[in-house]
């Protein structure tokens, strides 16, 4: 029967063989079994030949029987197919079909000499760690071919090694088998076994070479139908994207006069790193791993020294991905300026790279976390890979992913979870499921068994306003105020206008791509409050900008300003950019009357910021004014602030009475509740939201007042319950009561909204 090879994770493979193997020799490693259907087999053959329909050559090979393993596949581990390909030479052929052909007699025989090679690798390691890696591995005896690609896990076989000098990313090393002897002279290529004590192993010059490829696990079988993914979900698409960009540079009969230098951009923790990583190792690449931060130096000959010595590491340890993080900042100096000299020593050196003849290839990726770098370093590269923020589906399939992965039991709407953590990327995800995990402990501190605990909804949220606030320390963006659409009496078509304005690009429904409103009418009407309200309600970073403090007496800075207030928004989306007073930040150009023109190029730069979010629909602007008429035309165009909102007066009795019973709802008022309708009747009509605050206020101060003076209790007695606010009190406060718009200001903001109201 002709069957297809397929390959599972070495970690993934050693639990099967583990868990299904029991009837084998348990020396016996986990490179020599194949995994398949018991019914395509003899059950009581163990040994087969491994052949292909495209080669004469067999390949010796164990069996483990699986009975939910489809009757059409065979599955290996990735060590084992690396080396079947590569002894077939099938590596780009989908055609190849594979199939079992039994040994009648194997007698079990044991090399008396193996020859090894250490690959290259660009970590630092010393001989003892290699001695004592091959050591512990020879121990049990290991199946070896000729030309095979053996794996030393040290997890596995030297779990000491952390008390070794080496680097810290090294956990593996990978060895070549050049030759295997046997006392019978025969030929070790169809294997023959290796074991300490019995075996002489020669350790030869190091040479260079693929290393066993990555896969994704896409087994279905029952075994391991909990099994997830190697990498997040969302990763596998770019994954995809940058493989194929590479794909090309590494066809040996084409040739392409162009370097295979790389961008992947990103926000912090959205996984740049982890990318390269995946790609390096599902293409069998070595990953040299480089901070430009570390590489740049005080003087520009340090930092060039320091490059040479990263290019020249990588041809020692060929194939290799060059990592280099944090690109933005290579070929800028102390002084914020360009350093031309090391900018043309990297062009330079990867002329000289690129123009030498190699074996192997050499794929150069730099990560960037600032989606503008200089436009020299920029032209260096031939693509950009951006790594854009996630969306709701995929913050669901990530959280659903980290709680598979680690093996955690939840009873959670992660969709809802999912809707709270909008800005949040795949390290963000990560933290949170660690928060939440902590809390369920906390929680139940009793139990001893992490497999006995189950994470609730309560642990996530509480988990996620830990994050949201640690977040908004970082990036110097103020809380989300906690106003409540209940503590904003009236506006009722306001509240619906803005919602519906906000909500709907939220949904990424078309055509629904909004850039900002405008709230204008008099003081203290709760403009700001309700900009306030829409970023607690959707729960979105709120940034509240007051005009005049973007300004700055040093040429350029005020523009700056501005650029860096939709920097910490991008950074922050979703979120709601308030601009308050925004007439004394953008006035009509031309007329401003400052001789620099300061405010003429302020004004400016906000058009420019505004229109360039046009693309992002997760950023909305909301302004407020007193007077909409100072305002620069040009940003009361459709496509910046397509809205234009009037906020009026508290004009009317029922008006009036709403802002109150929001004012007052935590009151405790005298029990027959007819204060504020008494007290309603006896207010002026040009009333705004600050005034009747102004009257609860000075109210609830006179109840205080008023028990503390009573004699019948102790000072130390009173408490907020205590305090019962009367018909007296709200009379009393309105005594002193002194509107803060007049009738005749009150009559021209009707008039400036009657205008301004088809805008």
């Amino acid at each position: 029967m002709q069957l297809k090879l397929y390959c599972i994770q070495d970690e993934i493979f050693s639990y099967l063989i583990k868990t299904h193997g029991q009837s084998i020799q348990s020396h016996i490693d986990e490179n020599l079994y194949v995994l398949c259907n018991p019914n395509i087999i003899d059950r009581e053959q163990k040994w087969f030949y491994l052949c292909c329909n495209t080669s004469e050559k067999r390949y010796k090979v164990a069996i483990i029987s699986i009975l939910d393993i489809p009757r059409t596949v065979i599955y290996v581990s990735e060590s084992m197919k690396y080396n079947i390909v590569k002894q077939f030479n099938t590596e780009n052929s989908n055609e190849s079909l594979y199939f079992l052909v039994p040994i009648n007699e194997h007698v079990t025989s044991f090399a008396t000499e193996v020859k090894v090679s250490l690959i290259h690798n660009p970590y630092n390691y010393n001989e003892d760690l290699l001695n004592d890696a091959l050591q512990s591995y020879f121990t049990t005896p290991k199946y070896l071919r000729e030309n095979d690609i053996i794996k030393v896990d040290f997890k596995s076989y030297l779990p000491e090694f952390k008390y070794y000098i080496v680097d810290s990313n090294l956990d593996i090393l990978y060895f070549k088998v050049n030759k295997v002897n046997t006392e019978n002279k025969i030929n070790g290529k169809n294997g023959n076994f290796a074991v300490y004590g019995k075996t002489t192993v020669i350790q030869e010059s190091n040479v260079n070479s693929y290393l066993p490829r990555k896969c994704f696990c896409n087994v279905s079988f029952d075994a391991i139908k909990n099994t997830s993914n190697y990498w997040p979900p969302i990763m596998r698409e770019t994954l995809q994207n940058l493989q194929s960009c590479i794909d090309p540079f590494l066809q040996k009969d084409i040739f392409i006069d162009v370097n295979p230098v790389f961008l992947v951009n990103g926000p912090v923790g959205s996984g740049k790193s982890r990318l390269v990583k995946a790609t390096a190792e599902s293409l069998g690449f070595h990953l040299l791993e480089a901070d430009v931060s570390e590489v740049q130096s005080l003087t520009s000959a340090q930092t060039e020294a320091k490059l040479k010595i990263i290019l020249h590491e990588s041809e020692t340890c060929v194939p290799c991905i060059i990592m280099l993080q944090n690109i933005q900042i290579f070929g800028i100096n102390s002084e914020g300026q360009k350093d031309e000299r090391v900018l043309s020593a990297l062009t330079t050196e990867l002329k000289k790279l690129f123009n030498k003849k190699r074996n192997y290839p050499i794929i150069i990726i730099a990560t960037s976390s600032e989606s503008e770098i200089p436009i020299d370093s920029e032209r260096t590269f031939v693509e950009t890979i951006s790594i854009d923020r996630l969306e709701l589906e995929q913050r669901c399939q990530v959280l659903i992913w980290l709680m598979r992965t680690k093996g955690l039991k939840y009873d959670v709407d992660l969709q809802k979870i999912a809707k709270l953590c909008s800005d949040f990327v795949l390290a963000d995800l990560e933290a949170l499921v660690l928060h939440a995990v902590k809390n369920c402990f906390k929680r139940r501190n009793h139990l001893q068994n992490v497999n006995e605990m189950m994470i609730s909804n309560d642990d996530f949220v509480h988990a996620c306003e830990h994050m949201q606030s640690v977040f908004s320390d970082q990036l110097g963006v103020p809380r989300v105020p906690t106003v409540h659409w209940e503590d904003i009496g009236g506006l009722v078509d306001l509240k619906k206008e803005i919602m519906r304005r906000i909500e709907m690009p939220l949904l990424n429904i078309p055509g629904m791509r909004r850039s900002g409103l405008l709230l204008y009418g008099p003081p203290g009407t709760g403009k700001t409050l309700l900009a306030k309200a829409v970023a607690t309600e959707c729960q979105l970073h709120f940034l509240s900008v007051k005009g005049p403090e973007l300004l700055n007496m040093y040429v350029g800075q005020s523009e700056r300003n501005v650029r860096q207030i939709f920097e910490r928004a991008r950074a922050a989306a979703p979120c709601i950019i308030f601009f308050d007073e925004l007439d004394s930040l953008a006035p009509n150009r031309g007329q401003s009357g400052d001789s620099g023109g300061v405010m003429d190029r302020v004004v400016s730069q906000l058009l420019a910021e505004m229109d360039g979010l046009e693309s992002t629909g997760s950023i909305f602007i909301i302004a407020a004014t007193n007077r909409p008429d100072l305002i620069d035309p040009a940003l009361l165009r459709p496509g910046r602030f397509d809205k234009m909102l009037y906020v009026g007066l508290y004009a009317d009795l029922d008006s009036q009475m709403s802002v109150l019973k929001a004012l007052t709802r935590q009151f405790r008022m005298e029990e027959n509740g007819d204060e504020l309708k008494k007290l309603v009747e006896k207010l002026p009509a040009n009333l705004t939201g600050a005034d009747l605050y102004s009257v609860c206020s000075n109210a609830w101060l006179r109840a205080v007042k008023r028990i503390l003076i009573d004699k019948s209790l102790g000072r130390e007695k009173v408490r907020g319950e205590d305090v019962i606010v009367k018909l007296d009190d709200f009379l009393y406060a309105t005594k002193e009561l002194v509107p803060s718009v007049s009738k005749e200001e009150m009559l021209r903001y009707e008039r400036l909204g009657q205008e301004l109201s088809s805008r």
